[in-house]
C-alpha cells in the first residue's frame, strides 16, 4: 500500500479501521495537514480564537470531505465533494495568508505548512483528474458498496396468517396459542 511520504496517521487504533480512503494519497496528506494545523493553532492566543477554529474547521473538512465523497459510492458525488475539499484548502490558505500577514506565523513553521498545504493540493488534484477521466471514459467500477442479489421483497401472502413451528414458540405459561 502506497503511503504519503512519512505519513504519521497510520499508527492509531481508528486507521486500522476505516473504510479504503485511507490508503488515498490524497486523504493522507490532508490529515497530516490537518494534524499540523491543529499544533499550529492550538498557541494562538485568545484574540484569534476565531482565526483558530476557522483553520481548524477549514483543514478537518478536506479530509472529511475526501473520505465523504469516497464512501458515497456515486462518481458524481465523490467529485463534488473532493471540489468541496478543494475550496476548503482555498479557505486554509487564505487563512494563512492572515497569519504571515500578521505575524502569527513565520519562519520553519511557515514553510512546513507550505510544504504539507502544497502536498495536498497536488494529491487532490490529482485524484480529481483521475476521477474526471473515469467519468468521460465511463470506466468506474465502485466495489466498495454492500452487494445483494435480487430480490422480491413484495410478500404476495401478506393475507394469510403466519405462525411459528411449535419448535419456536416459548409461551412461559402465558396464555399465547400458535395458530
Amino acid at each position: 500500500m502506497a503511503r504519503y511520504k512519512g505519513y504519521k496517521g497510520a499508527t492509531t487504533k481508528v486507521y486500522r479501521k476505516l473504510y479504503g480512503y485511507k490508503n488515498l494519497l490524497a486523504w493522507q496528506a490532508a490529515d497530516d495537514l490537518a494534524a499540523f494545523v491543529h499544533s499550529l493553532v492550538s498557541r494562538f492566543g485568545p484574540r484569534y480564537f476565531r482565526l483558530a477554529d476557522q483553520m481548524l474547521s477549514a483543514a478537518s473538512s478536506v479530509k472529511a470531505n475526501i473520505a465523504e465523497g469516497y464512501c458515497r459510492n456515486a462518481l458524481g458525488d465523490y467529485i463534488r465533494f473532493c471540489e468541496f475539499a478543494r475550496g476548503s484548502l482555498g479557505e486554509l490558505g487564505s487563512q494563512m495568508q492572515d497569519c504571515e500577514r500578521w505575524g502569527l506565523v513565520k519562519g520553519q513553521e511557515l514553510e512546513e505548512f507550505l510544504r504539507l498545504y502544497g502536498d495536498a493540493t497536488y494529491f487532490l488534484e490529482t485524484l480529481l483528474k483521475g476521477l474526471w477521466a473515469k467519468r468521460k471514459e465511463g470506466t468506474w467500477n465502485r466495489s466498495m458498496g454492500v452487494k445483494e442479489q435480487a430480490v422480491d421483497y413484495v410478500a404476495s401472502d401478506a393475507d394469510v396468517p403466519f405462525a411459528l413451528p411449535e419448535d419456536l414458540v416459548e409461551t412461559h405459561g402465558s396464555s399465547y396459542e400458535p395458530l
